[in-house]
């Protein structure tokens, strides 16, 4: 009798792995996602994870990197890359050396040469960050902006993903250059 249960749960066994396996594979996500979500939730060192929110079917951002490392509530970042899409559809690219992806504060801080695409304008800070929560990308130093012989400078600007706009809060300097 001991014999039969023993057969009977090794069988339970095998047949619950085979169904994982075919859930994994026919799931949404491809294997990689999965096995890139597994490495983080274990402190490992990933490369290439994907971090998205939607919004229904609608992307509000998504967040790359070369690699990343989880260690406790954050997520070490190394060459992010962001792209938060504004209301209008209009993505704006933002790149940088290192980041932390804060998960309880939901908030991504971007550091080393920040620079941010937006409409025509070249936008460049040691620190960019992006509130989760509030749909901002937020330079809070000192940053630039360029635009063919347009150069802004100032501090604390934001960029607000519902209305597209962008404000500065404080020291604005304009400089216009004669293109030759």
């Amino acid at each position: 009798m001991l014999t039969y249960v023993k057969w009977a749960f090794l069988a339970l066994g095998v047949s619950s792995v085979m169904y994982t396996i075919v859930l994994i594979f026919n799931a949404n996500p491809s294997i990689k996602q999965v096995m890139d979500v597994a490495a983080l939730q274990a402190g490992s060192k990933i490369t290439n994870p994907d971090m998205t929110e939607y919004n229904g079917d609608t992307l509000l951002w998504r967040l790359q990197a070369e690699t990343a490392q989880e260690q406790g509530n954050t997520v070490n970042l190394v060459q992010p890359r962001l792209q938060m899409v504004l209301a209008s559809g209009e993505i704006v690219p933002v790149q940088a050396k290192f980041g932390v992806y804060e998960k309880a504060q939901q908030k991504v801080h971007l550091t080393g040469d920040a620079v941010v695409q937006y409409q025509a304008w070249a936008l460049s800070s040691p620190s960019i960050d992006y509130l989760q929560t509030k749909g901002e990308l937020v330079a809070p130093q000192d940053f630039v902006l360029v635009q063919g012989g347009i150069k802004v400078t100032g501090k604390h600007l934001r960029i607000f993903r519902d209305s597209g706009r962008l404000e500065v809060l404080q020291g604005v300097h304009m400089q216009i250059e004669e293109l030759p």
